[in-house]
């Protein structure tokens, strides 16, 4: 997923997801997982749902967010 082929669109990318998804945490405290899909979708259209998991994942990994299980949000951390 991280490494592109001729075949990819490097818009819906998981990196391009992914900064798209920082940004958005780092404008607001908390977000939803449903709000934050639905304004990644606005941005970059509806093919931005296969790698929008991927993209939570990969952020999650390298320690940029957190997710609260009791509001079902993310938080960018600092």
């Amino acid at each position: 997923m991280i490494k592109l082929d001729r075949h990819t669109n490097p818009k819906f990318s998981m990196i391009n997801i992914s900064s798209i998804i920082l940004s958005e945490l780092n404008a607001f405290y908390s977000v939803q997982y449903d709000s934050l899909l639905k304004k990644v979708v606005n941005i970059l259209g509806d093919e931005a749902r296969v790698n929008f998991p991927y993209a939570l994942n990969f952020l999650y990994l390298l320690g940029k967010l957190t997710y609260e299980q009791n509001t079902d949000s993310f938080k960018a951390i600092k």
